[in-house]
């Protein structure tokens, strides 16, 4: 019997401890588990965060709507936007717009362009805001596209009127602005309404335009100028399977 009961509370000690094993092994793997999942979620929560951040950081460079946005800027504020190009005068070395980083550019008129364009926005009455229109962007991606592999020419591709017909109907007037070199929205917008060597300052007269209300632009790859920029106007325009003409809402 004592042998008996002996053996029994050895067993029951045996239990005990492969239970005890069996425990402490299922705690180690919640405990590993619940590190394994908070490290996923911080990680998941890293890489949300990233991709946020490179939408924003996309959409606020030289997206189309970044474009367009910067544009209803000077439009709806020329005054405030004079100080902006105040502070690219700082970078005139005679003719050339030196640039931290980047590769001096010769200029044609240097800072006398620069002041006219200062003037010109210190005086300016406000304009209403341009409509962002994704039909008309789509069309100066064509734009782009057609002149990734060099030149810059308003006839690539067709003209402005045919490109943004392939995406809705225009109505009013068009107009069309190019720029390449550029590396975000505000240089873009800055250097077309400097408009150094066109005395007519047409690209600035574009973007100013109140027979102008809508909008579209993109950029993209130049083997020549690194990057291109087109930006499509119209007095009005229905995207291709809308029957309302777009009105200014940004």
């Amino acid at each position: 019997m004592f042998r008996g009961r002996t053996g029994g509370v050895e067993r029951d000690l045996r239990d005990r401890s492969v239970r005890s094993g069996i425990a402490s092994a299922y705690n180690s793997i919640m405990i590993r588990s619940a590190f394994a999942l908070t490290l996923a979620i911080i990680a998941f929560n890293l890489v949300a965060a990233n991709q946020v951040a490179n939408a924003s950081d996309t959409d606020s460079g030289t997206s189309g709507s970044a474009i367009v946005r910067e544009m209803n800027l000077a439009r709806q504020n020329p005054a405030q936007y004079a100080s902006y190009v105040e502070d690219m005068r700082g970078q005139f070395n005679g003719n050339l717009l030196v640039r931290p980083g980047r590769v001096a550019l010769r200029t044609k008129e240097g800072v006398k362009a620069v002041d006219e364009a200062i003037r010109y926005l210190r005086s300016a009455s406000p304009r209403p805001a341009l409509a962002f229109s994704p039909g008309m962007s789509r069309a100066a991606a064509d734009h782009c596209a057609a002149q990734a592999g060099g030149g810059m020419s308003h006839k690539a591709g067709g003209n402005t009127g045919s490109r943004i017909s392939r995406y809705g109907t225009f109505s009013g007037s068009w107009g069309e602005n190019i720029s390449c070199g550029k590396q975000s929205a505000r240089e873009i917008v800055i250097a077309l309404i400097v408009d150094d060597g066109l005395r007519s300052r047409k690209h600035r007269d574009n973007i100013f335009s109140t027979n102008f209300s809508v909008a579209g632009a993109a950029t993209g790859p130049h083997t020549q100028y690194r990057t291109i920029c087109s930006m499509a106007f119209a007095g009005g325009y229905a995207e291709r399977g809308q029957t309302e003409t777009l009105v200014a809402r940004n």
